[in-house]
């Protein structure tokens, strides 16, 4: 039987970081997620990597739920 894959975790300072996307999102409501991201974090914000992916994913739906209120 092969072996399960480990779900990625956020470090602590990721997981800071996507709660401040709760706010990048008021602060900057024109721009999409990507604009934003790339703005705030730089080019290469989201390593293609699992923790990247997560990083990514986490970020993403905390922008998204605060862009629907």
């Amino acid at each position: 039987m092969p072996a399960r894959k480990q779900a990625a975790k956020l470090t602590v300072a990721q997981a800071e970081i996507a709660a401040q996307f709760a706010d990048h999102s008021f602060d900057y409501s024109k721009l999409s997620f990507d604009e934003v991201a790339q703005k705030v974090l730089g080019p290469k914000s989201f390593p293609r990597t699992p923790n990247g992916g997560a990083f990514r994913r986490e970020t993403k739906a905390v922008f998204d739920q605060e862009r629907e209120k």
